[in-house]
């Protein structure tokens, strides 16, 4: 069974674990796998979170976690 190609991928961003910022940069993929490092507070590492970005004009989710 073919899978089919989207015509529209979702659109996403990436959040620093620690900070909640996106000021997010792509440090290397090696062996050890894919490395952000986050501009704002330091953060390096391949732990990343990553958001579904809400198409303009569409709410934002509620956000239900802690901070």
């Amino acid at each position: 069974m073919r899978h089919k190609r989207q015509s529209n991928p979702r659109q996403t961003t990436l959040l620093c674990p620690q900070c909640r910022s996106a000021n997010i940069v792509f440090e290397a993929a090696y062996i050890t796998g894919q490395v952000y490092r986050c501009q704002s507070c330091g953060y390096v590492g391949s732990f990343i979170i990553e958001i579904d970005t809400p198409k303009p004009g569409e709410p934002l989710p509620d956000d239900d976690a802690p901070a």
